[in-house]
């Protein structure tokens, strides 16, 4: 795993003003299907710690949304918490063709618990991968080679929703940080989630935005360890991986600004 040292050339650690971060995704973001230690937590911890500065955190979560469907809630719901970060966390659902990965499973418990749909899909996304798991991604790639499955959201529709939601961050001087999609269990799933992976990162640095290739950081890890049974959702492993991938992101381009405001200061002060 990669390590990873706070830049020092030029930076200035003695700013203890209140860092405020809002997060803006699906349910990932959140750390679900896990109880606690997810990405947009693992990232605010990570920057109050490399920064030595307090971080004021909010979080805004739409289970299960498209990015083209959750575009119109931003404004309303984080704007007034006047972020000077917002990670944007859509791509997940986009990207995912439809392969029977969320379908939900049949419980046949007679307790009373089970019979709640919201808390079945919910067991079922919390349980772990295992040797089985890889034989069901393969079968499910199979699947999609032979019915030629399209992802959920075409992309081009996709990265116009991203778009517009960086560029209402930018419109109000706040940085986006936006999250590449995950992987998926089934190698089908994954290829056809490589365009949006580039399209995106292209697209990001147009908008002024950070991006976060989250593929290229767990691609070389066995996919039983990052992913939930489901192949879609993370494992605790995944989610701190990406918490620390956002976080040294955000730490970075502090770093970079204060450089940059030092250096201009030098020069026309």
């Amino acid at each position: 795993m990669e390590t990873w040292s706070l830049p020092t050339a030029n930076s200035n650690p003695s700013d203890f003003s209140t860092l405020r971060i809002a997060g803006f995704g699906a349910c990932m973001i959140t750390g679900y299907p896990h109880e606690g230690g997810g990405m947009f937590e693992t990232a605010c911890g990570f920057v109050e710690r490399h920064l030595s500065r307090p971080v004021q955190p909010t979080i805004f979560s739409l289970g299960g949304f498209s990015a083209p469907r959750a575009e119109k809630y931003l404004r309303k719901n984080l704007f007034k918490f006047n972020p000077e970060y917002v990670v944007i966390q859509f791509g997940a659902t986009d990207a995912q063709c439809p392969l029977g990965l969320r379908r939900r499973p049949t419980d046949h418990s007679s307790n009373n618990s089970s019979t709640d749909p919201v808390l079945r899909l919910a067991s079922y996304h919390a349980q772990p991968a295992t040797e089985l798991s890889r034989l069901r991604w393969r079968i499910l790639s199979l699947i999609g080679y032979l019915r030629k499955v399209e992802p959920r959201t075409p992309l081009s529709r996709y990265i116009a929703a991203i778009e517009r939601i960086a560029e209402d961050c930018r419109s109000e001087g706040i940085k986006p940080v936006i999250l590449s999609p995950f992987v998926y269990g089934p190698g089908y799933a994954m290829r056809k989630a490589i365009p949006y992976v580039d399209a995106l990162r292209e697209r990001s640095r147009a908008h002024g935005a950070i991006f976060v290739d989250c593929v290229s950081l767990l691609t070389d890890l066995p996919k039983f360890k990052i992913l939930q049974h489901d192949g879609i959702h993370l494992s605790r492993l995944g989610q701190k991986m990406v918490g620390e991938a956002i976080g040294k992101a955000i730490v970075e381009d502090i770093i970079s600004s204060r450089s940059l405001g030092d250096e201009r200061q030098r020069q026309f002060g």
